[in-house]
């Protein structure tokens, strides 16, 4: 007789997460260094046939999600919200399916819980408003997932979940790595229902997915899996194993808890996984195959993670958010429907997953009303607003290599050459010495930009050279981000020897061809 409100009620806190996803959308902040490396494709790779191949900076997305974005430019411009609004539109429909799931699955006391953790959780909230298809792939693992409890219980939508798979596998990554898991559980679950004749009907639009996903894989995907940056890029970030297999899986938990996850160190993250396995065991007494569904992307993800195939860690690790969300839903309601016949322990019980639940969810409703202002602490769109500003012809335009997609977004190489750009490196084989004095031979002035510091050794570096060379007339900093105007002639300070770091030499390169 309550639910019916309290299921209402879950509304609150779906509403409260669509309007910081707008409100972050809304905000306008300027493109971080991913954001512009994915916009750089879309707006320079040569148009939808360009991004069926290998992406510029080393990058990797779903070539469906590439080709919605590029039109969505088409339609609407560059513009930061312009290239935001399709992930923004993937998560709020993303909060639409937790609606439709808990109202279907859930009681009132699971029913506020999901939609509490999808609402406010911060890495949804982030990737609603960035240029990247992380929203996509929330959106995709919680749909399949859905679609396929609703197969489980009634096997006439089987053949749409395996329809809606099909297109999933274009439009995330994940949905691929998804679907074979899920497939298990319902060929599994027909087959103990109904009998071993029903298992093959589950299969019979599995050809259709295959050819999806096959075709998607030889189109685009191949360059993703032989990208030689991106396997080294994320085993230093704990993503695959780097040492014993063991250890690696005994720090999952903790590194997920970190990122994507972001909840603060100690007894909530010990407290968070003790509900997610207390959530999985109920679901699988109670309702067998609903448990088995949303264990089997963990399972998945465990397995590729340990061959190196699939990073577990981070942002690559958004997919797996629905099983492990769903599951504390699951046993939050367990503990309240107990209450009438022990009400003290079922209410001790809630009471302590509340206050667990305080401290996790206080500092994701800070970041919901006040999101940082820049992602990665850098302006690129103010400094290259005014390195436009401030230049005069002849001069020389240095920028540090992490900020060669920002050159390309908000600039033009054209416009900034003569122009080099600048690395710090030890000194050996790759340092010349004479390679800055050849490059600022017969100029005046020289404007230099250090922006994302992926060598946190590169503004100094930089200014110390500059400084050998010329005055420093203006250093402007744009947050994390520095921009320097020198002239030339005379030099005002002695040579830095910079003796503390060991990049303390610069490599230059020109700029090329935009």
């Amino acid at each position: 007789m309550y639910a019916r409100p309290w299921v209402r009620l879950a509304l609150l806190p779906l509403l409260a997460g669509a309007l910081a996803r707008v409100w972050q959308w809304a905000h306008d902040r300027p493109l971080w260094l991913d954001e512009q490396m994915i916009a750089i494709n879309v707006r320079d790779g040569g148009g939808f046939r360009g991004l069926a191949g290998p992406l510029l900076h080393h990058q990797s997305a779903p070539l469906g999600w590439l080709w919605a974005e590029r039109g969505f430019l088409l339609a609407f411009g560059s513009g930061e919200r312009a290239l935001r609004l399709l992930p923004l539109l993937f998560s709020l429909a993303t909060l639409v399916v937790v609606g439709l799931v808990v109202r279907r699955w859930f009681g009132p006391f699971g029913a506020v819980t999901a939609a509490l953790l999808f609402g406010l959780a911060p890495s949804l909230i982030r990737y609603a408003a960035e240029v990247k298809q992380y929203s996509a792939d929330a959106f995709c693992a919680l749909t399949l997932l859905a679609l396929a409890a609703l197969a489980a219980e009634r096997p006439r939508w089987t053949n749409l979940w395996w329809l809606a798979a099909a297109a999933a596998s274009w439009l995330s990554m994940d949905a691929i790595l998804v679907t074979p898991g899920l497939a298990v559980v319902l060929v599994g679950t027909a087959w103990r229902r109904h009998g071993w004749r029903a298992a093959p009907r589950t299969l019979y639009l599995a050809p259709v997915w295959l050819l999806a996903a096959g075709t998607h894989y030889l189109v685009a995907l191949r360059y993703t899996t032989g990208e030689p940056h991106l396997r080294p890029w994320w085993q230093a970030r704990g993503g695959f194993p780097d040492g014993s297999l063991w250890a690696w899986l005994a720090g999952r938990p903790a590194g997920l808890a970190g990122d994507p996850l972001h909840l603060p160190e100690g007894p909530v993250t010990v407290g968070f996984w003790l509900l997610v396995a207390a959530g999985l065991a109920v679901l699988l007494v109670r309702r067998t195959a609903l448990g088995l569904l949303l264990a089997a992307p963990l399972a998945t993800a465990v397995v590729l993670g340990a061959a190196h195939a699939v990073p577990l860690a981070g942002r690559l690790a958004i997919w797996l958010l629905p099983s492990l969300f769903l599951p504390i839903a699951a046993v939050v309601e367990a503990v309240a429907a107990v209450a009438p016949r022990a009400r003290i322990p079922a209410t001790a019980g809630l009471t302590v997953i509340a206050v667990g639940a305080g401290f996790a969810l206080v500092p994701q409703m800070v970041y919901a009303v006040r999101p940082p202002r820049l992602v990665d602490g850098v302006d690129d769109r103010a400094a290259m607003a005014w390195l436009a500003a401030e230049r005069r012809p002849g001069d020389l335009v240095l920028v540090s290599v992490s900020s060669i997609p920002a050159v390309r977004w908000y600039a033009s190489m054209g416009e900034l050459r003569p122009g080099r750009f600048v690395r710090p490196v030890p000194p050996g084989p790759e340092c010349s010495p004479d390679a800055l004095l050849t490059a600022l031979a017969g100029q005046h002035r020289v404007l230099a930009y250090a922006g994302t510091p992926t060598n946190p050794a590169t503004p100094e570096v930089m200014e110390a050279r500059l400084a050998e060379q010329g005055r420093i007339v203006e250093r402007r900093a744009f947050h994390a981000g520095v921009g320097w105007l020198v002239e030339l002639h005379p030099a005002s300070a002695p040579a830095a020897t910079l003796p503390h770091l060991t990049t303390s030499c610069l490599q230059l390169s020109a700029f090329g061809r935009r």
